[in-house]
């Protein structure tokens, strides 16, 4: 008997999710009722309101000064 494991999702983002999580891991993943496909569209404007994006008014170069000016490096007594 194979396990059955049962998922409930609370809105269509996470089922889609868990769907394609399951076809990555080559798992059979099947919804009652049946979900609704999203269009390749679709998927890219939910990506994109999901992840946003940065906006500043530096560039690319100086965010990397900025950051490599901000680090600290110190030797650290470490006895082994």
């Amino acid at each position: 008997m194979t396990p059955t494991l049962v998922l409930e999702p609370t809105n269509d983002a996470d089922l889609h999710l868990l769907l394609s999580l399951a076809q990555r891991l080559g798992v059979k993943a099947t919804t009652t009722p049946p979900a609704a496909t999203i269009s390749e569209d679709e998927r890219r404007r939910r990506f994109l309101a999901f992840a946003g994006s940065w906006q500043s008014d530096e560039s690319g170069d100086e965010i990397n000064k900025m950051l490599m000016e901000s680090r600290h490096f110190r030797d650290r007594d470490v006895e082994l």
